[in-house]
């Protein structure tokens, strides 16, 4: 009777390792290679499929222009004149301001838009400084055929943008709505912002390679990063939100205006007046505090406060409003405030009461 070594099945692991076939382990390590491959690929397919469908499914409204070769995004809604124009804040876009458009619509015609490689408008080449952004919006203006003038308004960032905008082209302003808005003095004003700056500027290089490859490999989605949260009361735009996530085309499209926000603001430093055009200033609530703040972002936000004070001197014809309650995204927390500010605006334009001039007050 045989023993055990003697089988076939056992008798391989008796060969010696120098005497096995040595193609054997390099195929191994070249079909695990190959299966790796495959299954990444694969899955940066289904990425792409399920970012195809999530757009067809949940159609955007407004409509496309050409400006400058490439497609842009311009959603307006209501009648009547002046048209307000909403500048988002920094890689922000038309999505934040649907709690404040479909009721400032039913006063007159408001428009938002997704500036070059945010959303819906598509990425371009060059600079994202205040210049190339405003000359930008005027070619959109002109391509939808927007009456002038217009009410522009600017949250945070684009602060920058709507006064350029000024600066260029004063005649098609009517009046300015700046909702905490950044000052042009901030990099060196906010206790710690040009350090923070400046060592975004040196991370972000290699953090993007890696935002880059997560997306376009697909394994961002396949992890669960690629689901649209919105704000409770914009619910019901869940799927617009999710529908923007995971493009590999526009992952990174934003950071142009990031690199370039320090030349934005000494752009956007420029006009400082407004003339008489009104001007109305909605901020954050300086008494807001939080668990998590520290001494420090006390002090950022005290001097936060004091310079959209500052912003009134940009127009004799000035108000500024604090949205009690309010963090920096007023348009979320206290959208009521900008519609109710925004509506006496208009109302003062259309020959109506006029506001409180150079008063501060607090709602």
């Amino acid at each position: 009777m045989s023993s055990s070594s003697d089988s076939p099945g056992h008798s391989q692991s008796f060969v010696p390792e120098e005497h096995r076939p040595r193609g054997s382990r390099w195929q191994r390590i070249a079909i695990a290679v190959s299966a790796c491959f495959l299954l990444l690929l694969t899955v940066a397919v289904w990425n792409r499929v399920i970012t195809r469908r999530q757009h067809e499914s949940n159609p955007v409204p407004g409509n496309f222009y050409s400006v400058e070769g490439r497609q842009m995004h311009l959603y307006c809604a209501g009648q009547g004149s002046p048209t307000i124009l909403i500048e988002a804040g920094l890689s922000r876009d038309w999505l934040d301001w649907q709690g404040v458009q479909p009721e400032l619509s039913h006063l007159t015609r408001v428009c938002t838009y997704d500036r070059s490689g945010l959303c819906w408008s598509e990425p371009r080449p060059g600079p994202r400084d205040a210049e190339a952004i405003a000359r930008q919006l005027h070619t959109l203006l002109d391509e939808a055929e927007i009456e002038r003038p217009l009410v522009l308004a600017g949250h945070s960032g684009g602060g920058f943008y709507v006064r350029e905008f000024v600066h260029e082209f004063p005649d098609e302003v009517a009046a300015v709505v700046l909702v905490d808005s950044t000052s042009p003095q901030q990099f060196d004003e906010l206790p710690g912002f040009r350090a923070s700056y400046q060592e975004f500027l040196r991370n972000r290089p290699h953090r993007l390679w890696w935002e880059r490859v997560r997306v376009r490999s697909g394994l961002q989605r396949l992890v669960g990063h690629c689901r649209g949260v919105p704000p409770k009361n914009l619910a019901s735009l869940t799927g617009q939100y999710a529908a923007e996530k995971c493009r590999t085309e526009y992952e990174g499209a934003d950071v142009g205006e990031y690199v370039d926000l320090e030349t934005a603001a000494k752009q956007a430093s420029r006009l400082t007046s407004f003339g008489s055009k009104p001007l109305l200033i909605i901020s954050r609530d300086p008494g807001r505090r939080t668990d998590k703040m520290t001494p420090e972002d006390a002090k950022v936000l005290a001097e936060w406060d004091r310079e959209q004070e500052t912003l009134k001197s940009l127009s004799p014809m000035s108000w500024r409003v604090i949205a009690r309650g309010s963090g920096h995204e007023v348009y979320e927390t206290r959208p009521d405030v900008i519609i109710d500010e925004v509506s006496q605006l208009l109302a003062f334009m259309r020959g109506g009461p006029a506001p409180q001039f150079g008063s501060t007050t607090t709602q």
